[in-house]
């Protein structure tokens, strides 16, 4: 297919799935590469673009260029990996796209000129690439001036994202075998292990002291560069961990944030720094399609802990704490030794905690001091002591990353939210079927 190059272009070859470029480039061919996929893979231009905003219908048509020079005649140096053009019908949507492999991070410099760049020639948006993980497209990995996203946005994507759309994908297309040896070949391609493209794998590198000061009755500074660090390793980790889960899965699970923090990365970085600095713990939330509640993960940094759990608002048409005990139990199959089971109580009743194996025996061992209360809510939780291995910046990663997907087989895909059972018909006498729940619950 041959396609003139665009008026905004000085220079620019048509993106090529077997590049003619030397076998030292790998970023160049890898990019090259990936981008020659999107017009021809629809479905898979569409999972990335929409996102930020970009519709792919029937009668979209994707072009994507590699190694351009925008008209801009004060950036003719300045060349950035890609372009990505959408068309359809009367409007275009244009992106630059700068790639990066291994360890090398996107530029603040090299962003900022090919904002400007876009910005004179009615380019829409920069994309960067890299290995650095966000926690949504819109969140770049560099600071740049907000006046310069006034006319023109920026977006970031991670190898490891492509990946996880590209296998989720790959899984549904059983109906279109070329389009499906494609994206495998990709996926093969992106796992080599010469490709370039890495997970996130280790905390920064004064997590070791950061841990030390807190288990030595130390404080934390909002200021202190390790504090802030460690909060950017830990939003990498947590995005990591989200495409990970999604793999895992199959399907897109997404970072739970606050409303306030979705369109502003410099608030979500205060408030958590703010968490860890108050609180000596580090939060991640994760919504699972279908799942009963968010997965929470929280590392207590004085205890060395890692905290694994789902809430669940307890039956209540189970009358007493045993009842509705028993009700979660027949949920959890495996008796796994690691699972603890919360319980939350009504008015100021501290919550109590029984591991599963003990409730299957006896499940009043979880009953507050006020025999009477009943429990209104309930928390399923795998808790990891870490000891020395959560100062290690790869150890801690690892451990976090074995135990999620734990979690998730045993606790996550089995949980399921309570709901009211429909009314009965008035001076109807099914209606005394519904005294004999409890009565069941009781003898189990």
């Amino acid at each position: 297919m041959k396609s003139q190059r665009p008026e905004y272009l000085k220079q620019g070859e048509r993106a090529r799935l077997f590049p003619t470029i030397s076998e030292t480039n790998r970023e160049n061919r890898l990019t090259s590469v990936f981008l020659a996929l999107l017009p021809y893979i629809p479905a898979f231009s569409a999972d990335l673009l929409l996102p930020i905003g970009i519709r792919i219908g029937q009668r979209s048509r994707i072009e994507c260029w590699t190694e351009v020079v925008p008209c801009s005649s004060s950036h003719l140096d300045k060349r950035p990996d890609g372009l990505i053009v959408v068309k359809a019908g009367q409007r275009i949507w244009k992106a630059l796209v700068e790639a990066k492999i291994r360890n090398n991070q996107i530029n603040e410099e090299q962003v900022k000129n090919y904002l400007e760049a876009a910005k004179e020639c009615g380019i829409d948006a920069v994309i960067t690439i890299s290995n650095q993980f966000v926690a949504r497209p819109e969140f770049a990995p560099v600071n740049v001036p907000k006046t310069l996203l006034r006319r023109v946005k920026l977006y970031h994507w991670s190898w490891t994202y492509i990946r996880t759309h590209c296998e989720i994908l790959h899984r549904d297309m059983t109906d279109n075998p070329e389009q499906a040896f494609l994206l495998d070949e990709f996926l093969r391609l992106l796992e080599h292990k010469d490709s370039g493209v890495q997970r996130f794998s280790q905390m920064n590198p004064g997590w070791k002291q950061l841990v030390q000061t807190v288990t030595n009755q130390g404080s934390l500074s909002k200021n202190d560069p390790d504090t802030i660090d460690c909060i950017g390793s830990w939003h990498q980790e947590e995005r990591d961990l989200s495409l990970q889960l999604s793999r895992h899965v199959g399907a897109k699970v997404q970072t739970v944030m606050a409303r306030k923090s979705i369109g502003d990365s410099e608030i979500r970085l205060k408030d958590d720094i703010s968490k860890l600095v108050n609180d000596n713990v580090l939060y991640a939330a994760f919504r699972i399609p279908n799942c009963a509640s968010d997965l929470e993960i929280t590392a207590h940094l004085m205890a060395r802990t890692v905290t694994f759990g789902m809430k669940l608002n307890a039956p209540l048409d189970r009358k007493s704490t045993k009842a509705r005990v028993n009700w979660l139990l027949r949920m959890l199959p495996v008796d796994d030794s690691s699972l603890i089971l919360r319980a939350y109580w009504p008015s100021r009743s501290d919550p109590t905690d029984a591991s599963i194996a003990d409730l299957r025996i006896d499940g009043s061992v979880i009953q507050t001091g006020n025999p009477k209360v009943v429990p209104s809510r309930f928390e399923v939780l795998l808790i990891d002591n870490l000891g020395g291995d959560f100062l290690g910046r790869q150890k801690f990663i690892e451990r976090i990353e074995k135990n999620i997907t734990l979690f998730y087989d045993l606790v996550g895909q089995r949980l399921r939210a309570w709901q009211p059972p429909p009314p009965k018909p008035i001076h109807s006498p099914d209606s005394i079927e519904s005294s004999t729940v409890e009565e069941n619950d009781e003898l189990h």
